[in-house]
């Protein structure tokens, strides 16, 4: 009776195994390590694509070549399953594998998830391993607003930058630029991420009206959305930095010329650095003191003023200046020339620039001799109070000597 029971059990095991589908298991694993689990993004929302990437690695120990069955997302302790993939690629001792899976959750809240993966050896015999992930899904916040603004030293054009304030991926991105009621550009953006922009540009060079209103069109967590913003585009084009020389006033002495003026900035940034020099030319060449002025910054509207000093010759009739200044982080370099012709020359001996006390001898003698017109010369008048004098005195001494 005892050696007839023994080969029932067998059988009976064996009517059990091959119901159930279980497959026994060596004793010795393979040396199979599930790691390098990552979620991206890091804080999704619901209904936004997450993916799970897994590294497997068949360590170097192993004895063995794997072929990964399958890898599925599970709720810790449950038997709840969001994704699975299967017969995914074989892998022999040293080797490594990197699997992506992606997913959805529905509703918000703190997902407890478990990494299933399978593997079969060469032995037919299949093992398991799970490594725990957790994921913090939120409500998806659509929060989006336009700015636009003027480039430096582009006056007909306008960027307009699209930023995503809220916390899920603006898609299918337009932003369309519209002027008295009617759309004259429209332009595709990139998608835009939580926390960052994108910018696009339009050319305003040939609309008539003041104000542009740009739309942003883009579709986030599942609906369409838009915005909007209205701009005035001659506030935000700025006319970069100018500077021209105003309000200037010439004075010759025979050789010498001094200019004076204002070094006047007619845009609407600042200008540094400004620098004011007469060009040394054939029949024109700076001299000291003011062979070259340094203004030094001149604000938006503002003005300095400076002062040069030259010398020309007869049949010059203007002087060049070189004006040179940096606005908008780029030099310019500029030459207006100053008439000579309508400049009325000093009489009297020339003079250099500068020199003061030769110009104002000169200023004086001019001055003298242009005395009024009906009177005599002053020296001629003078010269006969003395004589006279003299005349009285002869006179006085006969008187006294009788």
């Amino acid at each position: 009776m005892r050696w007839s029971l023994f080969p029932r059990l067998v059988l009976a095991l064996l009517v059990l195994v091959s119901s159930t589908g279980v497959v026994a298991v060596t004793a010795a694993d393979p040396a199979i390590q599930l790691s390098s689990v990552t979620v991206t993004p890091d804080d999704p929302t619901t209904d936004e694509q997450v993916t799970i990437d897994a590294t497997i690695s068949n360590l170097d120990n192993s004895d063995t070549i794997v072929d990964v069955s399958s890898l599925y997302v599970r709720s810790a302790g449950t038997a709840d399953e969001f994704v699975r993939i299967e017969n995914i690629g074989s892998i022999s001792p040293g080797g490594s594998l990197s699997v992506p899976i992606s997913t959805t959750f529905e509703t918000p809240g703190q997902k407890q998830l478990e990494v299933n993966l399978v593997v079969q050896d060469t032995n037919g015999d299949y093992h398991s391993y799970s490594y725990p992930v957790y994921v913090e899904v939120a409500e998806p916040d659509v929060k989006a607003g336009l700015s636009a603004s003027a480039p430096e030293n582009e006056s007909e054009t306008i960027e307009v930058s699209l930023t995503n304030f809220g916390n899920t991926n603006l898609t299918d991105v337009e932003v369309t630029a519209t002027a008295n009621g009617d759309v004259f550009d429209r332009n595709l953006v990139r998608d835009v991420s939580p926390e960052s922009s994108q910018v696009t540009s339009f050319d305003t060079g040939g609309v008539v009206s003041d104000t542009v209103e740009f739309t942003a069109t883009y579709d986030a967590a599942g609906a369409s959305h838009s915005t909007s913003l209205a701009t005035d585009i001659n506030e935000e084009t700025q006319v970069p930095g100018e500077i021209r020389l105003t309000a200037v006033a010439v004075s010759r002495a025979g050789a010498g010329v001094m200019i004076e003026g204002d070094a006047a900035n007619l845009g609407g940034t600042d200008a540094d650095s400004v620098l004011v020099q007469i060009n040394d030319t054939a029949d024109v060449h700076p001299v000291s003191p003011s062979g070259e002025y340094f203004v030094g910054g001149v604000e938006a509207s503002e003005f300095a003023t400076f002062e040069l000093t030259a010398e020309t010759d007869s049949n010059a009739s203007s002087v060049p200046v070189t004006i040179t200044y940096i606005v908008d982080n780029e030099r310019v370099t500029t030459t207006q020339q100053v008439d000579l012709t309508a400049t009325a020359m000093s009489a009297g001996p020339s003079a250099a620039p500068g020199d003061s006390a030769a110009t104002s001898s000169s200023a004086a003698a001019s001055h003298s001799g242009a005395a009024g017109s009906g009177g005599l010369p002053l020296r001629l008048l003078a010269g006969g109070v003395a004589v006279i004098t003299i005349l009285l005195a002869g006179v006085a001494y006969r008187w006294r000597s009788q």
